[in-house]
């Protein structure tokens, strides 16, 4: 899977192009070197290369480029499960381990299937996994998006609240001072909005807009959540890149370190938000959300940075 890139892109051809490139050395290596005219002595070689074994590698399961090819995949893809903690990426290691086992038990035919078999499915089941991050997740924010909000709304109880929260002045914070520091405040907000505590659930509902769902709870029990986490996003500061400052970072000479650096501008980010709770009059959760859409647009006349509930 290809993310976005797609196949008929410079590098989907050239991820193409490389596998196609690989696919026709393996098939080569079953040829008798006679057959090959031209290339026997090609063939030779790299057979030899790729079946070589230091002297003292009489233990090795493996010729020795084969364990080092696994052993530099198997690095790779740890180090991007960690970093990026894609499904895609676990699914690439687990068929990668498997095709090991595979590897190791080499003319067991039985034991090889086995093997063959459990790493197409890990590699299938990471294909499910990223298909679900994909579609369930907000790319920029790492919290679930709006399919995610629409399909746990209706598995709700028939108690609980919700609250809309909302950006206070974006646009205008946008156009000032860019789309990089307005990606940055909605990360920043989706953070602490994730950390929101008492049970609740947080989502990106669209643009500067955010949804918070607390299952099983009534609006006094999330109201002070809400305002601890209003008054959280409230106090942090942000500082903003000058214009003048330079993209990279200047060296240590005596020069540089007399100069002195631009500031960026230090400004700071509030969120405005309506709540509500199920009632009996208010049964279906699309209710519920546009009674918290009416109390939110309350604290926007209220002059905004404030809880109001309804």
């Amino acid at each position: 899977m290809s993310e976005e890139r797609g196949i008929l892109t410079p590098s989907g051809f050239a991820k193409g192009l490389s596998l196609l490139s690989w696919g026709l050395i393996i098939a080569t290596l079953g040829y008798p070197a006679n057959d090959l005219g031209i290339f026997s002595n090609l063939w030779i070689d790299l057979h030899y290369a790729l079946q070589w074994r230091p002297n003292w590698g009489g233990w090795m399961p493996l010729p020795a480029p084969a364990l080092a090819s696994f052993a530099l995949a198997t690095l790779i893809l740890t180090v991007k499960l960690i970093r990026k903690h894609r499904p895609m990426d676990a699914g690439y290691l687990g068929g990668l381990i498997a095709l090991f086992g595979a590897a190791l038990r080499h003319g067991e035919p039985s034991a090889t299937l086995v093997f063959i078999s459990l790493s197409s499915l890990l590699l299938v089941l990471g294909i499910f996994q990223e298909s679900h991050r994909m579609a369930f997740l907000d790319e920029l924010t790492g919290i679930p998006g709006r399919r995610a909000l629409l399909a746990d709304m209706k598995k709700l109880g028939r108690r609980y609240s919700l609250a809309m929260v909302d950006i206070d002045f974006f646009k205008k914070f946008n156009d000032t001072h860019g789309h990089d520091v307005g990606d940055q405040v909605l990360r920043m907000v989706s953070s602490r909005l994730n950390q929101t505590g008492g049970g609740s659930r947080a989502y990106r509902y669209g643009g500067e807009e955010f949804t918070l769902l607390f299952p099983g709870k009534s609006i006094d029990e999330a109201i002070d959540v809400l305002e601890d986490v209003r008054e959280r996003i409230q106090d942090t500061i942000f500082v903003v890149r000058g214009s003048n400052r330079p993209n990279k970072k200047p060296g240590r000479s005596k020069k540089n370190q007399t100069r002195k650096r631009p500031e960026g501008k230090r400004t700071k980010v509030t969120v405005s938000i309506g709540l509500s709770q199920r009632t009996d009059k208010q049964e279906d959760p699309s209710d519920v959300m546009k009674k918290a859409d009416r109390a939110l647009y309350k604290a926007k006349d209220k002059g905004r940075n404030c809880v109001i509930s309804k």
